[in-house]
């Protein structure tokens, strides 16, 4: 289970800390996953840097899979690259930037690192099993199992992990943090249709309309569980076109109560394409992974979202999304909540459990969002 992820200065992010450990409350346990809170929900304005922390997810997980000539650093924030540029500050930490996560596997608990500099290298990465150092690293050089070593990998900003797991098949920690950290997939709605949207290992080369296919029966019996959403499956037909090649057709095929009727898919709604994807995505991950989706709100009724947190419950992984519509903070408990802020160059994120302790099963916090005293509240905190 991931239990915490740390992210500092990537992107428009100063320090953004997201804890998956529950609170103290005696409700919503319906959106507990054995000792953590699922799924985790950031809230904010526009520009308040809600995508900048699934970007930078995004950014992270494609270090482990890109070719060793696609890889770059994370972006830091600009507001200091300039200052640094322009000999405004010479404190080389404000050009790096920074991951850290916090998860168990089986009974052992982990902690890795990995941060990196705009200089174009890996400044500093490590990994620690149950409070001890695994491996650690900086630059070029590093101690494997109290071994130091160069890095013979041509890249200086591939991760160890991603060396060592296919260096040292026989070291089972290694390849047990490699594989979970492979396994988180980055989902961002907004670009759906504009190119490649999944950012994951699992999903490389991945055709996404055959994935619909091979997962429709799946998808379909999730989608009669949901409330008012129509229910389909998705076939995929091949034609002969004029010059005599094999032209591939996908079709969305309804066939309830009596209506029995197809349609090409690029005919169909927003919402459902979206739904499809998404569904078909968690049908196909491991179980305990790890999924982060920016905008899971895109096009979808309030009923749907209902619908597909209950599908997030139902799978044994964790789910982190952004999102703007209000109406899933009825079904949330205040740890599962976040709120980004940006202020003076820098976003900033809030736990609705911290920085409103106090509230109760009876509160609306639907309503009180809406009437900004959680606004308030994080002004009280900054």
């Amino acid at each position: 289970m991931l239990k915490k992820i740390i992210i500092r200065n990537v992107n428009s992010i100063d320090v953004c800390e997201i804890d998956f450990t529950k609170g103290n409350f005696k409700f919503g346990d319906e959106n507990i996953l054995e000792d953590v809170v699922n799924p985790i929900a950031i809230y904010g304005h526009n520009g308040s840097g809600k995508s900048s922390v699934l970007n930078a997810i995004g950014f992270f997980i494609s270090l482990m899979y890109y070719p060793a000539e696609a890889l770059a650093p994370f972006v830091v924030n600009d507001f200091l690259f300039q200052e640094y540029l322009s000999g405004n500050r010479t404190d080389k930490e404000k050009i790096k930037g920074s991951i850290y996560l916090e998860f168990d596997i089986n009974n052992d608990s982990f902690c890795y690192l990995l941060e990196t500099s705009r200089d174009n290298y890996i400044s500093r990465e490590f990994l620690k099993k149950n409070d001890l150092v695994y491996f650690e690293r900086e630059k070029s050089s590093y101690r494997y199992k109290d071994e130091n070593r160069q890095i013979k990998d041509n890249s200086l900003l591939a991760p160890l992990l991603r060396i060592l797991a296919s260096e040292e098949i026989m070291d089972i920690t290694i390849q047990s943090v490699f594989a979970y950290i492979s396994s988180f997939t980055f989902i961002n709605l907004p670009f759906i249709n504009r190119g490649s949207f999944v950012t994951s290992k699992l999903f490389n080369n991945t055709n996404i309309y055959d994935l619909l296919v091979k997962k429709s029966e799946e998808v379909k019996k999730l989608l009669e569980e949901y409330d008012s959403f129509p229910v389909y499956k998705i076939v995929k037909n091949n034609r002969i076109s004029p010059n005599g090649l094999i032209a591939s057709q996908y079709n969305i095929v309804f066939d309830d109560d009596g209506f029995k009727k197809q349609l090409p898919i690029n005919m169909i709604s927003v919402g459902m394409h979206n739904q499809s994807v998404l569904l078909s995505i968690i049908a196909t991950v491991p179980e305990n992974s790890v999924i982060f989706i920016d905008e899971v709100d895109l096009a979808l009724h309030p009923s749907t979202i209902k619908s597909f947190l209950k599908v997030i419950r139902d799978k044994h992984i964790q789910v982190v999304f952004t999102l703007h519509n209000t109406f899933a903070l009825q079904m949330l408990r205040p740890d599962q909540v976040y709120f980004a802020k940006w202020s003076k160059g820098f976003s900033n994120y809030y736990r609705l459990s911290k920085i409103y302790p106090n509230i109760r099963e009876v509160n609306n916090i639907e309503k009180m969002y809406l009437s900004s005293i959680f606004d308030g509240a994080i002004e009280e905190n900054e």
